[in-house]
C-alpha cells in the first residue's frame, strides 16, 4: 500500500542512520525491495524502476551553484515550484516541503559528496502513486565560470510504467528548478 504512514513516514533520525554510505566516485543504483514472505518478485507484478532526468548547462561557477544545490532546506530559496521549505525539527538532513500548489512532501537526505558535488535524497512522506523514489543532483564544472547540473530520480510506480509520473517530474520538477537555479546570479 503505497500511501501506507508507517512505510512513508519513517522516524527521520533513526532510518537515516541505517541509510548505506556511498563513498566517492560511487554511485548507488536503486534496489527494489522484496516483500518478506514473496522473496522472489511475481512474474505478473515486475519490479520495475520509472526513471525521470533533467539535463542543464548553466553559465554559472560550478562552487556557487553546488553551494545552492547542497543547503538541503533551502530548497524554495531556487526552485519556483516550492512554497516553503524547512529543516525538520530536530533532524536538518530532512526537509518538509509545500509547492506552489499545496502539495506538502517530506525528503531525506541520504548522501552527499563536496568532492563531486553529488547528493542523493528520497521521499519520507507524499502524496504520488509510488515508492522508492531515490533522486540524485550532481553539479559538474565547464571551465571556471560554467557548468553543468543533472538531476534523476527512479522509483517504483503503484501502477503501470510510470512514464507519465516521470514526465510530470521531469517537466514540472527538474527543468523548471535547473532554469531557474540558472538564472540566478545573473544581472
Amino acid at each position: 500500500m503505497p500511501n501506507d504512514p508507517q512505510r512513508q513516514n519513517p522516524q527521520p533520525g533513526r532510518d537515516l542512520q541505517q541509510a548505506q554510505p556511498v563513498l566517492p566516485g560511487q554511485r548507488r543504483e536503486p534496489q527494489a525491495p522484496q516483500h518478506p514472505q514473496h522473496p522472489h518478485p511475481h512474474p505478473q507484478h515486475p519490479q520495475r524502476y520509472a526513471e525521470a532526468r533533467a539535463h542543464r548547462v548553466m553559465d554559472r561557477a560550478a562552487d556557487a551553484v553546488w553551494r545552492e544545490v547542497r543547503d538541503f532546506p533551502a530548497l524554495a530559496a531556487w526552485h519556483p515550484g516550492i512554497a516553503s521549505s524547512t529543516a525538520h525539527p530536530g533532524n536538518p538532513r530532512v526537509r518538509d516541503l509545500v509547492t506552489t500548489d499545496g502539495i506538502r512532501l517530506t525528503e531525506a537526505l541520504h548522501a552527499v559528496d563536496d568532492t563531486l558535488m553529488t547528493l542523493e535524497y528520497g521521499f519520507v512522506a507524499h502524496p504520488f502513486p509510488l515508492t522508492d523514489y531515490r533522486a540524485r543532483m550532481e553539479v559538474r564544472p565547464e571551465g571556471d565560470s560554467r557548468c553543468s547540473v543533472t538531476w534523476t530520480a527512479a522509483f517504483r510506480p503503484a501502477e503501470g510504467d510510470g512514464a507519465a509520473l516521470a514526465a510530470q517530474f521531469e517537466a514540472g520538477v527538474f527543468v523548471v528548478g535547473l532554469e531557474a537555479l540558472g538564472a540566478r546570479g545573473r544581472s
